[in-house]
């Protein structure tokens, strides 16, 4: 049953205008997603998962000179996109996270890909880690079923289909480990505090360019609240209220 790591890329933002191919130490913010990423042991693929629109073109040469692979779909329906990834590449268990996460643990991924199996979810997310470090877990088939009951096509935050309805077994995985536990800890990049965030990690802790783990960057956030301080006040933006079709 092949499992893959799809992340879900755009270059669309304003708020932060093509955020995720933004240089960090002179390399994308995307790449060092994925030097993390490749750390996973239980994945077989990694796919950029982006639009067929031309602004997105940069994503797929990254994909193409990071060996890694790249699939091109639906500009808003994410929920699509990804059906439509997982299909293309015979992927039963898509692992999911977004391009604006570059701390994505690797350790993690590993772990919630052997709970969701274990517990043979539909859906399956982490609760404990910083905001921007987990990652999420579902199948093929929940993605088929979902996409038949939706009905709307801006799916760019999609999570709440799995947690608000009936239709799909889920759970969490449950962070139990103190030296990455800090839910309240901001890792995501949507506004130019969270780059300038993530930013100074780098220039603390990116030694010999070497991947640092997860807990050493929430030591060094616990160590250094003057760092924590500078997008403190940032916040998620509330996405489209989700949408179900009639059943009949």
């Amino acid at each position: 049953m092949k499992s893959a790591i799809l992340i879900t890329a755009r270059l669309k933002s304003t708020r932060l205008p093509l955020k995720v191919i933004k240089p960090i130490e002179g390399i994308p913010m995307i790449v060092h997603m994925l030097n993390r990423l490749k750390l996973a042991k239980t994945q077989e693929d990694i796919i950029i998962c982006t639009s067929t629109v031309a602004q997105d073109d940069p994503l797929e040469e990254i994909a193409y000179n990071e060996d890694v692979k790249c699939f091109r779909g639906h500009p808003d329906d994410v929920l699509v996109r990804l059906k439509d990834a997982a299909e293309e590449f015979n992927v039963e268990t898509v692992i999911n996270c977004t391009a604006d996460n570059p701390f994505v643990d690797p350790e993690y991924v590993d772990k919630l890909y052997f709970h969701h199996i274990k517990r043979s979810n539909d859906f399956s997310k982490i609760q404990g880690l910083p905001f921007g470090a987990f990652s999420y877990a579902l199948s093929k088939e929940a993605l088929t079923k979902v996409c038949n009951i939706k009905n709307e096509k801006n799916t760019e935050n999609w999570h709440e289909y799995f947690l608000e309805t009936d239709f799909f077994k889920w759970d969490s995985l449950v962070v139990t480990d103190e030296r990455v536990m800090w839910e309240d800890l901001r890792l995501t990049v949507d506004y130019p505090e969270d780059f300038e965030f993530v930013q100074k990690i780098f220039e603390e802790l990116w030694k010999d360019e070497k991947v640092f783990s997860l807990s050493e960057i929430v030591k060094l956030c616990r160590l250094r609240p003057d760092l924590v301080n500078i997008n403190r006040n940032m916040h998620q933006k509330k996405g489209i209220p989700i949408a179900i079709k009639k059943l009949v």
